[in-house]
């Protein structure tokens, strides 16, 4: 039968526990003396292409919100562009009407 590994105190700690040496490991090494493997290389990313890329997302939505406010807003536009329109060719008919019966009675 094996025995339990019998450990050497070396103290306790503040909250009066016993402290022990650490167990000497008989397999393979430790983390710290295992080779290492050699680094992966970097990975290059275009940030570029990134930057630019999302620069043209922001023009192509803005270009959209904008096409978008012209369809839902451009009737009323229209409609006020129309009625301006309206009242003008109206102050105008009215003028040249006033103009015409002025030139008639020989004024």
């Amino acid at each position: 039968m094996t025995e339990p590994v019998q450990r050497q105190q070396i103290g306790y700690d503040l909250a009066g526990n016993p402290m022990y040496v650490a167990p000497i490991q008989h397999g393979p090494a430790s983390v710290a003396h295992q080779a290492t493997q050699p680094l992966q290389p970097i990975k290059a990313h275009p940030w570029g292409a990134y930057i630019a890329g999302g620069c043209l997302g922001v023009l192509a939505l803005t270009v959209l919100a904008v096409a978008i406010a012209f369809v839902v807003f451009g009737f009323a536009i229209l409609a006020a562009v129309l009625a301006l329109a309206v009242v003008a060719l109206t102050i105008c008919v009215l003028v040249l009407r006033s103009m015409f019966r002025d030139y008639q009675k020989g004024h």
